[in-house]
């Protein structure tokens, strides 16, 4: 995973059925006094799926009922989303900061952070070790970025952002990082702030935060919200109709299977596959303990000294 998006980018799209009348905008419905309850089902349980859900909860108005029914067929984080490779960071392929990079960038670190204290709060329940709670959310080793061409030796200096610095390093310094590693002009670019999050690990946290903020909306004066999660699919978008104020879908090249919506999107798809290697306690020696992940044209995400994602 990464801002740039290592797998397909999960598409988030809001349906609401014709015979309901409702406002164009959530934002308006979300106001209206004469509205004082919503009901939302948020198909898909992945990056795009949780993110809607914990930003449907935490900002809308306090006195508003809300009731969200999120589906996913394969359980939190079990689609594309959660076994993408976790590398997280601002820039395109072409070494570009992203559109908004900056802002969504901002907004990662801010779930990132809500994610691992949950994580943390739920760990040290049981008494886990502070390594093991690094080890369950991800590994803040940085990524390496190995210079291709001479163009991105210019490209990468000019966009980069205060807040995911990125670093000219040699060969000798990249030997430091990682020993044996070639580098094809002699040249690499390291982004220290950069992220290797476990991305199941990270979802299911995230919606552990999620079930948290509606325990803290019991208070006195908020309206009641629930957060119901169902495991199973959703074949069409009629099976929901009076049920709903509003559909979000967010299930990726998923939605294609959707006949309401089958072919009226300009999608284009891609393929990816993820190879999870392990290497034996009693051959060779790991990888470097803090040694950074690597993206080029194709990418290594880290798990651990014998753990790598491909």
């Amino acid at each position: 995973m990464s801002l740039s998006y290592s797998v397909s980018p999960t598409i988030s799209i809001r349906y609401a059925f014709p015979s309901r009348k409702i406002t164009a905008s959530p934002v308006h419905s979300l106001c209206s006094q004469t509205q004082p309850s919503l009901r939302c089902a948020v198909l898909g349980a992945g990056f795009a799926g949780l993110s809607v859900v914990w930003h449907l909860l935490k900002n809308s108005p306090k006195r508003l009922d809300l009731k969200i029914d999120l589906y996913d067929e394969v359980g939190i984080g079990g689609g594309a989303s959660g076994i993408a490779g976790g590398l997280l960071h601002p820039y395109s392929p072409k070494v570009k900061l992203l559109w908004e990079g900056a802002q969504c960038w901002n907004e990662s670190i801010n779930l990132l952070k809500i994610a691992e204290e949950v994580a943390n709060s739920r760990k040290c329940k049981v008494g886990e070790s502070s390594e093991n709670i690094e080890t369950f959310f991800g590994h803040k080793r940085g990524i390496l970025r190995p210079a291709m061409d001479i163009k991105n030796l210019t490209k990468l200096n000019d966009t980069c952002l205060p807040s995911c610095r990125i670093e000219t390093l040699n060969t000798e310094e990249v030997q430091n990082l990682v020993p044996g590693l070639r580098l094809p002009l002699g040249t690499a670019f390291f982004m220290p702030e950069a992220f290797n999050i476990h991305s199941q690990h990270y979802l299911q946290a995230l919606f552990g935060a999620c079930e948290n903020l509606v325990k803290e909306s019991s208070t006195f004066g908020s309206g009641h919200r629930q957060l119901s999660f169902h495991k199973r699919s959703v074949s069409r978008l009629l099976e929901f109709e009076g049920e709903y104020d509003a559909v979000i879908i967010c299930i990726g090249a998923k939605v294609n299977m959707l006949p309401e919506i089958s072919g009226r999107l300009p999608l284009r798809t891609c393929r990816g596959v993820i190879l999870h290697m392990e290497l034996p306690d009693n051959i060779g020696e790991g990888y470097p303990d803090r040694g950074p992940s690597i993206l080029s044209d194709a990418w290594i995400a880290v798990q651990g000294p014998r753990s790598l994602h491909v």
